[in-house]
C-alpha cells in the first residue's frame, strides 16, 4: 500500500526501516484534496529521515531523554493518562510519568540514569500484554531507549477490584448517598488504613462486621497501618458502639450490602472507575522513595533549605532524613516521654509532625508533654516543657522569618465535653514559653445532625502574618483565631459541618485549608476574616491538607482517589495527578529551593515520600 494515501495515516500502523516509528489510528491530519499535498509530502520526510537514522534534529530533540514510547491498546489506539513506572532492577525506588494525549511518554535523563529497569503501568482497566510483561529495558548513556507499550482490557472483575481505588469503589458501591457518607465522612474511615478492597473482597454479615470495627476502633490510627498495628484502648461493648460519632451498627449493615456475604463470588454490581488523567493532568514526574526501615508509618514530613527531606517514623520512635538528590536515607532515634501503657495495650511509639525552622532546626512532634528540637549539625536534641496533660501532635510551621512556634494541649482532664485545651506559643530563639491562651471553655459545643458527641477542639494549627494563632476546628466547622491578647473568636465556615482539616498561610496572609466532609478546599482572608470555598469533584474526594505554591496555585492531598489535585484559585480549574503508587498523603510540603515546582508527600500507609515535580 502506497504511503501517499491519505485514509492509510488515519487508519494503520507502519514500521519504517525496523524503527518503532508509529502512526497510530486516531492521528489527526487535517488534509483535504491538493491541499494537503505539501503536509503529506514533508510528513513522508519526516518519516523516513527517522527511519534511516539521519535526522539530526531528533538526536539532538532527544539527547536529554532516557526513554520514550507510546502507549495504545486495541480498545483505544493510543491512550492518554496511562502512568508509566520504571524501577532500577534490584533497585526499591519508582520513577513515573504519564502519557498525553497522543499517548506518548519520556522519561528524563536527569530522573532516569543507565541501567536496567523493569517496567509497570497503572490504567484502571488495563494491564500490559502477556508478551510485554515484565518488560525489561536498557537505559544506555548516550542512547535515547525507545519502548511501545500494548496494554490488553482487564474483563475480569475479580482481577479489575484489585486495579481500583477507595473511591472508585464508594463510586461503584450501591446505596443512597447518606450511606456512602456514614462511610467516608468521619473523622477517621475504613480507608485511612487500607483499601476498601479488603471490605469489599469480605464475607462477613453485619453482625460479623461489629467485632471487626470494634477492633479497629482499639488501634491509635494515626500510628498505625495494615501492616503496623498499635493497640492502644481496650475493646468497647459491642451494644451501642460509636465509630466516631456514628452509630457502628449502621455502617456494618451498608458493608455488609456491598460485599461478598451471603456466599456470592462476584459483586452484583458493576465496578468503576474515575477517569485517567488527562491535559495538564498528565504533566508530572513523580519519584518514590521507600524508607528503609519497613514496615513504617510516616504521617508528616518536611523540607528544608537544602531540599533535603525530614520525615517522622510514625510507626516507630525515629525520625530520618532523604538526601534526594543522591537517594541516601539516615535515620536518628527520638524521645518519647510518653507514660507506659496500661497491662495488655501499647504504648504509643512514632513520630508524627515535623516542621522545619529558618535555620533548618527540625521540630518534631514526639509524643508526650514536651516540644523536641532536633539540630543537624550536631546531631543533638533539645526539649522544652508543656504545662499539659496531653499534646496535640501537631506542630505550627515556623516560616524563616518567624520565631514563634506554635501548639496546643489540655491543660487539666477534660470536664465531660470541655477538654481546657489551650495553645502555646514558644520563642524558638530563647526558648521562653508564653502564656497559654484558652481556646473553647467559653464556647458553646458543635452539634452536627447526622454524628453525635461533637467537642470542641484543634487539628491544625498556624499563625497569621503578625503571628496570632489560629487553627482549624474541624466539629466546629470553624477557623479558630487569637487577636493576640487571649481573646479568641471562632470564623465559621460558609458551608455547616464541612470539618475542616489541615492547611498553609500563604504570603498575603490568607490561610488556605480542606473541607474534609465538604469536599471543598477554602481560603480565610485573614486580614477581614473572609472565607472563600471552591468545590472539587466528585463527591467522596476527601480533602486532607492543603498547601500553596510560589506561583499561587494550590496542591491538594486528596485521601482514598491516590490522586493530588491542584487548583488555581483565580479560575476555578482543578487538575489531577495520578500517582503510580497507593498513597495516603496527611501532609503537602512544597520545596521552593527546587528550580522547578516541587511537591513532596508523606505515603502514610506504605512508609514512602512522594515527590511529585511539574513545571512553572
Amino acid at each position: 500500500m502506497s504511503l501517499f494515501q491519505p485514509k492509510s495515516f488515519l487508519t494503520n500502523q507502519y514500521s519504517i526501516d525496523n524503527r518503532r516509528w508509529r502512526l497510530f489510528k486516531g492521528a489527526k491530519l487535517i488534509a483535504q484534496g491538493t491541499q494537503c499535498w505539501w503536509g503529506i509530502r514533508h510528513l513522508v520526510l519526516i518519516l523516513l529521515l527517522a527511519g534511516s537514522g539521519c535526522s539530526d534534529i531528533q538526536d539532538t530533540q532527544s539527547a536529554n531523554v532516557a526513554l520514550q514510547g507510546a502507549v495504545s491498546s486495541t480498545e483505544e489506539g493510543l491512550m492518554e493518562g496511562v502512568v508509566v513506572i520504571v524501577r532500577a532492577v534490584d533497585e526499591t525506588t519508582l520513577t513515573a510519568v504519564t502519557s498525553d494525549a497522543l499517548g506518548q511518554f519520556q522519561f528524563q535523563r536527569d530522573r532516569v540514569t543507565s541501567g536496567r529497569y523493569v517496567i509497570s503501568v497503572r490504567a484502571a482497566g488495563y494491564q500490559m500484554s502477556a508478551s510485554d510483561a515484565p518488560q525489561i529495558v536498557v537505559i544506555e548513556d548516550n542512547h535515547s531507549a525507545r519502548l511501545d507499550l500494548s496494554l490488553t482490557a482487564v474483563t475480569d472483575p475479580l482481577r479489575l477490584a484489585s486495579q481500583l481505588t477507595s473511591l472508585d469503589w464508594v463510586k461503584s458501591f450501591p446505596g443512597s448517598e447518606a450511606q456512602k457518607d456514614l462511610l467516608v465522612r468521619n473523622m477517621v474511615n475504613c480507608g485511612f488504613c487500607h483499601s476498601l478492597e479488603r471490605v469489599a473482597r469480605s464475607g462477613y454479615s453485619a453482625e460479623q462486621f461489629l467485632p471487626v470495627i470494634q477492633r479497629m476502633k482499639t488501634y491509635e490510627t494515626d500510628h498505625a497501618s495494615a501492616s503496623r498495628i498499635q493497640v492502644v484502648s481496650k475493646p468497647q461493648p459491642l451494644e451501642g458502639l460509636v465509630w466516631y460519632g456514628r452509630q457502628a451498627a449502621d455502617i456494618a449493615e451498608f458493608l455488609a450490602t456491598v460485599n461478598l456475604s451471603d456466599g456470592v463470588s462476584q459483586w452484583d454490581y458493576p465496578l468503576k472507575t474515575l477517569p485517567r488523567p488527562s491535559g495538564e493532568g498528565t504533566n508530572a514526574t513523580v519519584t518514590v522513595f521507600p524508607i528503609p526501615r519497613q514496615p513504617s508509618v510516616i504521617h508528616d514530613l518536611d523540607v528544608d533549605s537544602k531540599g533535603n527531606v525530614w520525615y517522622g517514623n510514625t510507626g516507630w520512635d525515629f525520625i530520618g532524613k532523604l538526601d534526594p538528590r543522591t537517594g541516601a536515607f539516615s535515620e536518628w532515634p527520638a524521645p518519647n516521654f510518653l507514660p507506659e501503657a496500661a497491662e495488655g495495650l501499647s504504648r504509643i511509639v512514632g513520630v508524627q509532625d515535623i516542621q522545619v525552622d529558618g535555620s533548618d532546626t527540625v521540630w518534631v512532634g514526639v509524643g508526650g508533654n514536651k516540644h523536641a528540637a532536633f539540630t543537624p549539625a550536631t546531631e543533638t536534641w533539645q526539649t522544652f516543657d508543656l504545662p499539659v496533660v496531653w499534646k496535640n501532635p501537631f506542630l505550627g510551621p515556623v516560616r524563616a522569618d518567624e520565631k514563634g512556634l506554635w501548639a496546643t494541649g489540655i491543660t487539666t482532664f477534660p470536664d465531660g465535653p470541655i477538654r481546657h485545651e489551650h495553645a502555646f506559643r514558644l520563642d524558638i530563639e530563647t526558648g521562653e514559653l508564653g502564656a497559654g491562651i484558652m481556646l473553647f471553655d467559653d464556647k458553646p459545643l458543635p452539634s452536627d445532625p447526622n454524628r453525635f458527641g461533637q467537642l470542641n477542639y484543634c487539628y491544625m494549627m498556624d499563625q497569621d502574618a503578625q503571628g496570632n494563632f489560629l487553627c482549624t476546628a474541624p466539629e466546629a466547622s470553624a477557623i479558630a483565631r487569637s487577636d493576640g491578647e487571649g481573646n479568641v473568636r471562632l470564623v465559621p465556615t460558609p458551608t455547616p459541618n464541612a470539618y475542616p482539616r489541615r492547611g498553609y498561610r500563604d504570603t498575603n496572609n490568607h490561610f488556605w485549608f480542606t473541607e474534609f466532609f465538604a469536599d471543598n478546599v477554602a481560603m480565610i482572608d485573614l486580614n477581614s476574616d473572609k472565607i472563600t470555598e471552591y468545590p472539587l469533584q466528585p463527591r467522596h474526594i476527601s480533602p486532607y491538607y492543603a498547601r500553596p505554591d510560589r506561583t499561587g496555585k494550590i496542591w491538594i492531598s486528596s485521601t482514598g482517589s491516590d490522586r493530588l489535585l491542584r487548583l488555581d484559585p483565580a479560575t476555578g480549574k482543578v487538575v489531577k495527578y495520578l500517582m503510580p503508587v497507593p498513597y495516603d498523603a496527611r501532609k503537602v510540603v512544597v520545596d521552593n529551593s527546587a528550580d522547578r515546582i516541587t511537591v513532596w508527600l508523606p505515603n502514610k500507609n506504605h512508609g514512602q515520600l512522594i515527590r511529585v515535580e511539574v513545571a512553572d
